[in-house]
């Protein structure tokens, strides 16, 4: 009886832990605080494209509290408090903040392209006043990834449109490129015959001797040596 009583505690007490830790794990994980914010912040924003309801709210990239309300502005709000924006988001401050001045403003932010998006308060300059309790905050606009894609697609779209304005001329320009450096190619070919014959018995330059006959210059561009030319090695 003693040995069966055992054993339903312990089994109890492991059932009890593995909840506690459930439980913990599920804060952990969502983000709850078990304690009231420090502070409460309202930011008027034009968009609101990637940030979730307690996506995370961070103060000069250091995190500082959760998202707790995104909603859409009234046509009223819009009118008489922010014309520029949509959307309004309520954050709940929970570490404490240093004094928010004037200037302070917020963006959607994320560390990497696909990262989770979070909202980044950007703290105004030192010297500018501080902000007045219930003071809304204001959001710059961010591209969004498909403004940003649809940008690059225009810009690619004019380039290519500008390059078939132009063709006759790019291709002038490719062919006098072409005649240059093929140029420069037997040039260098017949610097780099000459150095490596000198260096090699540099008496030449006053007594004479055999010298290579050197290729013409068709052979010199259409061959795909670093040197196609001998080099005398007697």
């Amino acid at each position: 009886m003693k040995t069966f009583r055992a054993d339903f505690l312990v089994a109890a007490l492991v059932i009890l832990c593995s909840v506690v830790m459930l439980l913990a794990l599920t804060v952990a994980i969502s983000g709850t605080h078990l304690t009231g914010p420090k502070a409460t912040l309202t930011i008027d924003l034009p968009s609101a494209v990637g940030l979730d309801k307690q996506a995370e709210v961070r103060y000069a990239g250091a995190a500082v509290g959760r998202i707790r309300s995104v909603r859409p502005l009234t046509d009223e709000e819009r009118v008489k408090v922010s014309p520029e924006c949509a959307i309004r988001v309520v954050a709940d401050i929970h570490h404490s903040l240093p004094e928010l001045r004037i200037g302070t403003t917020a963006s959607i932010t994320a560390d990497t392209i696909l990262g989770e998006k979070y909202l980044n308060l950007e703290p105004g300059p030192v010297t500018n006043p501080g902000l007045a309790p219930g003071t809304i905050l204001y959001a710059r606009r961010s591209a969004s990834l498909d403004e940003v894609m649809t940008a690059g697609k225009t810009l690619l779209d004019k380039a290519n449109e500008l390059i078939a304005k132009n063709q006759d001329a790019i291709n002038k320009v490719v062919a006098d490129l072409k005649v240059v450096l093929d140029n420069f190619k037997v040039i260098s070919t017949y610097g780099k015959t000459f150095m490596g014959t000198v260096a090699r018995k540099p008496w030449r330059l006053i007594f004479g001797g055999p010298v290579p006959r050197l290729p013409t210059e068709d052979k010199i561009i259409s061959s795909d040596k670093p040197v196609p030319a001998p080099v005398p090695t007697d």
